[in-house]
């Protein structure tokens, strides 16, 4: 008798699990879009899928990179499922009334720097006057770029312009003074190639949030159990990525495209940079209530967005 109700406990519990894989087709997928390109930078989705983590959780995670992406608007069409952005774009389509919200932060420290030759500038008063390059007039680079003038009192006092993503050889070329760059990429580039430089992040002044992983309300409605499980497996795969960093970069190099076995220490350098802009009191992922109070008070002060509103209205804790 004990032998046939085991058999019949097991007998249930394999069906419970083949109803629901049958109910969910074995496995979910999840669409994740990126405005840019494969990058080292990325190296937790890379690793959640190579290591299983998404797997694990009933998920197959497609990944879409390029510049083409408007993340915001392929989420409030419902034709992804999650996007990673700059979160300090989420505050302004929050004060828009869009329904985004973000489900789990990647950067918890603000990524744009501005970038200086040695020579050019020891301080940031000595860029009075002088030429400052950004990749956009809008956007993350723009807002670090308000905010380094602002703190420092530049706002009427240098020369701004567009340059594209051409930093570096804006800046070696003197085309430039200096360049607004993300902390985990071009300055890295500069520093291993041994060009002196002096560097202002906008991090060690500013409390604005960084960048994080973006759904919608709508979405989160229909699907918060897969958007659940995609947090769980997100977050196993930057813990893994932190504490296994030679063997999550080999992972990368199979992802980020033809690296050079030269550049390849280039790139490690910068999952390093990226790794330390995860770390957090609260854990990896943690979405700070405060942070995102404090960034759309600052948003307000820069004039972006005409009014403060609560940060829970674009918060969803998992």
């Amino acid at each position: 008798m004990k032998k046939m109700a085991a058999a019949v406990i097991a007998g249930l519990v394999l069906s419970v699990c083949l109803s629901w894989a049958a109910g969910t087709g074995g496995i979910d997928t999840v669409r994740l879009a990126i405005g840019y390109i494969p990058h080292v930078q990325f190296t937790p989705l890379y690793v959640g899928i190579d290591k299983g983590f998404y797997r694990d959780e009933g998920i197959d995670l497609e990944l879409n990179f390029g510049f083409q992406y408007d993340v915001f608007s392929l989420l409030a069409a419902g034709k992804i499922d999650i996007g990673l952005s700059d979160s300090d774009q989420l505050v302004i389509s929050g004060s828009k009334g869009l329904g985004l919200q973000a489900i789990y932060q990647y950067y918890q420290k603000y990524p744009v720097t501005i970038v200086a030759k040695a020579g050019t500038a020891t301080t940031p008063a000595d860029l009075k006057g002088r030429r400052i390059g950004t990749p956009e007039m809008s956007g993350s680079s723009w807002i670090g770029l308000q905010l380094f003038l602002r703190k420092y009192a530049l706002e009427n006092a240098v020369q701004v312009e567009k340059i594209g993503y051409t930093q570096v050889p804006t800046l070696l070329s003197g085309k430039a003074d200096a360049v607004v760059c993300f902390l985990n990429n071009e300055p890295v580039a500069m520093r291993a190639e041994g060009i002196a430089i002096r560097q202002w992040d906008v991090k060690d002044w500013s409390d604005m949030v960084g960048a994080s992983f973006i759904s919608s309300r709508a979405i989160i409605t229909s699907r918060e159990p897969v958007i659940a499980r995609f947090v769980r497996a997100t977050k196993k795969a930057m813990e893994f990525t932190v504490t296994h960093r030679d063997e999550a970069f080999q992972i990368a190099l199979k992802n980020v495209g033809n690296v050079k076995k030269e550049d390849e220490p280039l790139f490690r350098l910068r999952l390093d940079a990226t790794c330390e802009l995860f770390a957090s009191p609260q854990g990896y992922g943690a979405l700070d209530a405060g942070r995102y109070t404090r960034s759309i008070a600052e948003l307000v002060t820069l004039g972006l967005i005409p009014s403060a509103y609560p940060a829970e209205n674009i918060l969803r804790q998992f």
